[in-house]
């Protein structure tokens, strides 16, 4: 199999010899751009199994410019970028921009065949697998690139257009309305509604009211007669978050719903015709739940013909920088202020805890921390004390950790890749972590 490789060299400029002969072992075709135009054209165009920027310099604005127009034109397509020395945080910035990897210009061959191999296996996978960008065409709001999110947004790709109901797990805070609305845009109704009920924030009392709607005098207070979620609902998607709050006598009801298709208001006798898709979401285990007769079992079927699991977020660690960003900007946005982003301290704190709040916990304390703080680069220092003092309480002492990653790198003889699998994280979060103890190979 041959593979397609556009590289950027500059106008004059030569292929590294150790790259020459790993394009050649791997059997690879190139197409070579001497601007950033022609590389542009030629990644759309092509859609390649790998660009590759050569750079004589380190890692500059211009570079990571270029990195994050190829990512827009193709978010498939991997980027190995060469520069003469690699600096944990141009590396850091490099891969937030897109990048794949980063390699120097005096690595050896046999590691550049090994490197390009494991770019076009991630080429070939995500090409094959149900892409997420092709079923989610739209409201793709998930931050993140780790594995972990990464099989969420392939799955929900997988279950839009299914049109089986759907039953998302998963703690507090880890983002399931979020998956519910992606799963909506995605769907063949994703031009009827989205309706959301909460079932923990509804009274118990008024929950089949919200769910069924009323006719006039059907209650008191009842001065005109309202339609309901479901039907309001009906030819789109329904959405029954914290379902393992509701009553069995609302569960009762939801499952005729679901086994006839026709809703009746409070007050009335008349059937009315309803389609939905339906979705549901909890924190709760309802298979314990099931077992103690708390909530039905021929319901929980019904509900639980697919299953989406959402990981916590101490499980995607290296999404957080990415959703600090995020969040930050969103923040800053909503109240008209200046830009602000995190200092290298401060992500490396937010990385260490372990978040049992969630997303939901780690918006809470991004937004704390901008009421008491006017710095346009938030250090630790303008981190108020309580959320400091919260975030020191899973850090480990800087001299363990620093003797930690040093270890690593030895055993894998400063093979940053080796080393971030032997420590179970991201190499961005190396980088990271390198800059923030200033871990760099003896004479450098």
């Amino acid at each position: 199999m041959a593979y397609r490789v556009v590289l950027l060299v500059q106008p004059g400029g030569i292929l590294p010899p150790a790259l020459t002969e790993a394009l050649k072992v791997c059997s690879v075709e190139t197409d070579t751009a001497t601007s950033r135009e022609q590389l542009l054209e030629l990644v759309d165009c092509f859609s390649p199994d790998c660009a590759v920027i050569l750079y004589t310099a380190t890692v500059d604005q211009e570079t990571l410019n270029t990195t994050e127009q190829v990512r827009r034109a193709n978010h498939l397509c991997p980027l190995l970028i060469f520069t003469s020395a690699i600096a944990s945080d141009s590396a850091l910035r490099a891969m937030r921009a897109g990048a794949s990897d980063l390699r120097e210009d005096n690595v050896g061959s046999e590691i550049l065949v090994g490197a390009l191999k494991s770019l076009f296996e991630r080429f070939a996978v995500l090409s094959a697998s149900p892409s997420p960008q092709s079923p989610l065409i739209e409201g793709d709001r998930m931050v993140g690139s780790s594995r972990a999110i990464a099989r969420v947004r392939t799955q929900i790709g997988q279950v839009a257009s299914s049109g089986a109901n759907v039953l998302i797990t998963g703690e507090s805070g880890t983002g399931k309305e979020l998956a519910a609305e992606l799963i909506h845009r995605n769907s063949p109704v994703r031009e009827w509604p989205f309706v959301a009920v909460n079932c923990a924030a509804v009274p118990e009392a008024l929950l089949e009211s919200e769910l069924f709607g009323h006719e006039r005098g059907a209650f008191t207070g009842a001065s005109v007669a309202r339609q309901g979620k479901l039907q309001h609902a009906s030819g789109g998607t329904l959405f029954l978050d914290e379902v393992g709050d509701m009553s069995l006598l609302a569960q009762a009801k939801i499952l005729r719903v679901i086994e006839t298709r026709v809703v009746q208001r409070l007050g009335s006798n008349v059937d009315t015709p309803v389609q939905i898709r339906l979705l549901a979401a909890t924190n709760q285990d309802l298979d314990s739940l099931t077992r103690e007769k708390k909530f039905r079992q021929d319901l929980y079927f019904r509900l639980n013909v697919v299953r989406l699991t959402l990981p916590p977020l101490r499980d995607r660690r290296e999404d957080i920088p990415d959703l600090a960003e995020h969040i930050l900007r969103d923040l800053t946005d909503k109240q008209h202020k200046p830009a602000r982003h995190l200092a290298t301290d401060v992500l490396y704190r937010l990385e260490l805890y372990d978040w049992p709040g969630n997303v939901r916990e780690l918006r809470n304390v991004l937004e704390c921390i901008l009421v008491y703080s006017s710095s346009r680069s938030i250090g630790i220092s303008d981190v108020p004390e309580h959320v400091r003092h919260t975030l020191r309480s899973s850090s480990t002492s800087n001299g363990a950790e620093r003797s930690k990653i040093l270890c690593a790198l030895n055993s894998a003889d400063w093979n940053r890749s080796k080393a971030a699998q032997i420590l179970h994280c991201s190499r961005m979060t190396l980088y990271r972590k390198m800059e923030k103890f200033s871990v760099r190979p003896q004479g450098n």
